[in-house]
């Protein structure tokens, strides 16, 4: 019988080698942290060799240009810093790099609200020179009290700061306009007359304007009580004849002073004009203080 040959083509197979596991354990030697010694920079030396290097002549060139260049880079920066802070301050704007003059922009207000606003700047300086004529005076208190009034109808502090960001106004610009309107309720209520019946009309057409939340509270039918609320209804009543009488009164006082109208009228000069000014305002001081 023929013996059977073995298939020489298959490759025996390798064993796969078996690794004994091993603890390794690795030691760390404790490092005694007072046995490092830091050594101190030798400030001495350090400033003996920077001595030495810009004493010596070879290095003395390098150093001069070193310091033109700092110089002439910071010069450029405070330059550049310089000029960007004058556009950006004669600036309203700027479009893509261009930038939007602000006598351009004053100039547009000018044209579309300078006569209005010079009127009523006029409107305010002769209501302050008329109080002080009558010395009469706005008091801190007074103005304080009108402030605190809005601060409450707003719903409080915050909401009064934002009123005042939203409207682009200042505390103290508003505590002015509030002391130009206390001068004026001052300077025209007594010449307001009223009887009686035209507080009760009032007070029958406005109530509820007038009183909102008293007004909210009462039942179905109901009304307020007039003598209750007679003597702020007055207090309203004046405000409101104040504030329609208030342009025919301006008018009647300008007329008794000189005003010159730079928004709409050409300047006009004259011969030692200013000190004339500046002595007729220290007579009227001296009388006023008298």
């Amino acid at each position: 019988m023929a013996k059977d040959k073995k298939n020489t083509s298959q490759k025996p197979q390798a064993k796969t080698p078996v690794i004994a596991k091993k603890h390794i354990q690795i030691k760390f030697k404790k490092v005694n942290l007072k046995e490092i010694k830091f050594k101190k920079p030798n400030l001495g030396k350090m400033k003996e060799d920077v001595s030495k290097f810009t004493k010596n002549p070879k290095t003395r060139p390098i150093l001069k240009i070193v310091g033109l260049v700092l110089i002439i880079v910071g010069s450029f920066a405070l330059i550049d810093f310089g000029v960007q802070y004058l556009n950006n301050d004669y600036s309203v704007a700027v479009v893509s790099g261009t930038r939007i003059s602000k006598s351009s922009w004053n100039r547009l207000l000018q044209q579309a609200y300078g006569q209005t606003a010079a009127q009523q700047l006029i409107d305010n300086e002769v209501i302050t020179q008329e109080a002080k004529k009558q010395n009469i005076t706005a008091s801190t208190s007074e103005i304080q009290t009108q402030i605190d009034q809005i601060v409450t109808s707003l719903g409080g502090q915050t909401q009064y700061q934002a009123a005042l960001k939203s409207n682009n106004i200042t505390e103290a610009e508003l505590k002015d306009e509030i002391r130009i309107d206390v001068l004026t309720t001052k300077l025209i209520s007594p010449t307001i007359t009223y009887t009686d019946d035209d507080i009760k009309s009032f007070f029958t057409e406005y109530s509820a304007q007038l009183f909102p939340t008293e007004t909210a509270a009462l039942a179905s039918g109901a009304e307020l009580d007039y003598d209750t609320y007679k003597d702020q209804t007055i207090q309203y009543y004046i405000q409101q004849q104040v504030s329609n009488t208030k342009s025919t009164w301006l008018s009647s006082k300008e007329a008794s002073y000189k005003i010159q109208d730079n928004a709409t009228t050409t300047p006009t000069y004259g011969l030692f004009q200013t000190t004339i000014n500046i002595v007729k305002n220290i007579v009227s001081d001296i009388k006023g203080s008298k």
